[in-house]
């Protein structure tokens, strides 16, 4: 009897996907903490670091949160005025 030598990986055993999964994931967290950052230092009003936060930011990353500051914005506008009659 002989040894038979091992198999080569099989390239469709999902590790492809996986990794495409998992940078997907990296992705979408840092997206989400670069807003909380920005979220944050606008919170404190510090409008020196809030500027060194979004120069750091692609352009898209910039738009993605110029969008979300504007729905937040006006999504807080309204349930204030829901709460002041």
């Amino acid at each position: 009897m002989t040894a038979q030598p091992p198999l080569p990986p099989d390239p469709n055993d999902g590790v492809d996907q996986a990794l495409t999964d998992v940078l997907m994931a990296i992705g979408t967290a840092s997206r989400a903490l670069a807003f909380q950052h920005a979220t944050r230092m606008a919170c404190r009003g510090d409008r020196q670091r809030l500027a060194a936060c979004l120069e750091a930011l692609t352009p898209g990353r910039l738009a993605e949160v110029a969008a979300a500051a504007r729905l937040l914005s006006a999504a807080a506008e309204q349930a204030l005025a829901g709460r002041n009659p």
